[in-house]
């Protein structure tokens, strides 16, 4: 008995030592040189270009006692809508649609820049752990019915955004929300909807994920700091509020957690739109993967628009206002 106890000892001292051989090395396997594909029309997103609107800038503090840039459109509204950015940017390309709904007086916007993107950035570079962004959504909730006296609250989001709202909505024990809106959604590397490298948008570490997954199984977090995911942005459009990378924890905590369980979960009455000449993601894959949440969530593919001009598209914002009135 002694003998087995003993040679099953060894086997399991020899796997445990091979695991973390294993995560050691993916961990610090080299990232992939960077792809230069310039696959995407950035000019619909070109801030300088577009019309101003009225707006105030506010630092909104965050239950750990750090802040978040956000820019607020007014109106009689006492619907407020937090529009989330996607992955990389902030919120300056978000004005014109943000603009136009409170022009409108559909609702009264905010646009906050997530924390570790575009003004955060110099006090806070990254996420402190993987579901802190729900939390800070949260906290933008709260203030918004606090310090706005909102009475509906309508989440929003544009691609890794929208993939955000999902994984908020997903996650039944969260604040509830009235309505939720998903603009071209990223739905995680694993959806049917996504094109590899998201059509060229990003270049991926993909030995070092998986290390990292490996160790976050095993309840290890002290490497999720390690980047993982690199942006494929042109020079032209880079600058000091834009991210250069994700750390593992950002780029996890970003997206939905499972986007089956999340869709699932759904219960939250949702809009879906996306562009039929999207470059990142299968427009046609969009209907089929949200089915299982069809009583909550309406799925439109509209003509002729690409992965970021949907933020700015006449017939989007007629279909976003129309949604949020009735």
């Amino acid at each position: 008995m002694k003998k087995i106890l003993k040679r099953v000892a060894i086997f399991l001292a020899v796997n445990v030592c091979l695991f973390f051989l294993t995560t050691l090395v993916l961990i610090n396997w080299p990232i992939p040189k960077k792809d230069k594909i310039e696959n995407y029309d950035y000019s619909s997103i070109d801030t300088l270009s577009v019309k101003s609107f009225k707006k105030k800038e506010k630092w909104i503090y965050m239950r750990d006692g750090n802040r978040l840039f956000s820019k607020i459109y007014s109106s009689q509204s006492k619907t407020a809508l937090i529009l989330l950015h996607g992955s990389g940017s902030e919120s300056r390309y978000l004005k014109t649609l943000a603009g136009n709904i409170s022009q409108d007086n559909i609702a009264t916007v905010i646009t906050p820049d997530l924390r570790g993107h575009g003004r955060n950035l110099k006090e806070q570079s990254d996420i402190k752990y993987i579901g802190q962004l729900e939390e800070d959504i949260e906290d933008l909730i709260t203030y918004a019915k606090d310090s706005l006296n909102a009475e509906k609250i309508i989440l929003a989001g544009h691609s890794s955004g929208g993939g955000l709202v999902l994984r908020y909505i997903g996650n039944l024990n969260l604040t509830k929300i009235d309505k939720a809106i998903m603009l071209a959604p990223y739905l995680g590397h694993e959806a049917p909807t996504v094109k590899p490298q998201s059509g060229g948008w990003v270049t991926v570490g993909v030995k070092r994920w998986v290390g990292l997954s490996m160790l976050n199984f095993m309840g290890i977090q002290k490497y999720n700091e390690k980047p993982v995911l690199f942006f494929n942005r042109p020079k032209a459009y880079e600058d000091s509020l834009q991210n250069k990378f994700y750390s593992y924890r950002m780029a996890v905590n970003f997206a939905p957690k499972d986007y089956k369980k999340d869709i699932t979960n759904l219960r939250t009455s949702s809009l879906v739109l996306v562009g039929a000449e999207d470059e990142s993601f299968y427009p046609n894959k969009f209907k089929e993967v949200y089915s299982p949440a069809s009583k909550y969530a309406d799925v439109q593919i509209l003509e002729n628009v690409n992965h970021l001009n949907i933020v700015k598209d006449s017939e989007v914002l007629k279909r976003i206002e129309n949604y949020i009135l009735n």
